[in-house]
């Protein structure tokens, strides 16, 4: 796992193309240790996750995701985690607080 820290933020890289139970405890663990700053969650080396996972972000209100792969992306918004969790496409979106994903769920009447 890659750790990179500024006076503000603190962004946790996983390495590790699966998110299991094992990954995500040591991903729960960095992101207490790091609680008094903004933590970011960069997926871009995560190809599939499980349900340990999804439970651990359920759990965090208080993270950011970016460069999130669409198929996890798809399973975010199917449980509705993404009304509670903050989604970006980039880094540098995460920084600035700016272009945040959305699904408004709109429905024709």
């Amino acid at each position: 796992m890659e750790i990179r820290t500024s006076e503000k933020y603190c962004i946790l890289t996983p390495l590790s193309p699966r998110m299991d139970g094992y990954s995500s405890l040591r991903l729960y663990d960095e992101i207490k240790e790091y609680s008094h700053l903004i933590v970011g969650i960069d997926l871009a080396y995560v190809r599939e996750c499980t349900i340990e996972f999804i439970e651990m972000l359920r759990n965090l209100k208080s993270v950011s995701l970016f460069n999130i792969p669409s198929d996890i992306f798809a399973l975010i918004n199917f449980m509705n985690l993404d009304k509670e969790l903050s989604l970006f496409v980039s880094e540098p979106d995460f920084k600035e607080n700016k272009r945040r994903l959305l699904n408004r769920r709109f429905r024709v009447v």
